[in-house]
């Protein structure tokens, strides 16, 4: 049963190392710390208490989601309280993808009220191979 506890305990630790290295990619720190969380609860098995390495990969998995939901949040707020961050970020997504980043969000509203594909977007995702 130690051994058991023991791989649980190493195991949170490397989803917990993973949950801050994967910082920028906003999805995995989700993923791994979730994973690092449950690793170290069960790594408990039937003990009442988490040794102080499964302690701190809960804490590293915390502080990484913590960081990350911060970090995007902050994103989103200057994307819409920042005229220059936005005018960058849609200079951006037109260069990428033919449009801008205003007429895909207009597009998108649009698509979420009547529940279809606006003509204008079906035919640039068309021509994206999508």
């Amino acid at each position: 049963m130690e051994q058991r506890n023991n791989t649980f305990t190493i195991f949170s630790m490397i989803f917990g190392i993973l949950t801050v290295f994967s910082f920028q990619t906003v999805i995995f720190p989700y993923f791994f710390g979730s994973l690092a969380i449950i690793f170290a609860i069960l790594s408990k098995g039937s003990s009442f208490k988490m040794t102080s390495l499964a302690k701190t990969a809960v804490t590293l998995s915390v502080s990484g989601i913590i960081m990350i939901t911060a970090f995007e949040g902050f994103k989103i707020y200057k994307f819409y309280t920042d005229e220059e961050y936005f005018a960058e970020s849609n200079a951006a997504f037109e260069k990428v993808y033919g449009i801008t980043l205003e007429e895909y969000i207009n597009m998108l509203e649009e698509t979420y009220k009547t529940g279809e594909i606006p003509e204008e977007l079906q035919k640039k995702l068309e021509g994206m191979g999508y």
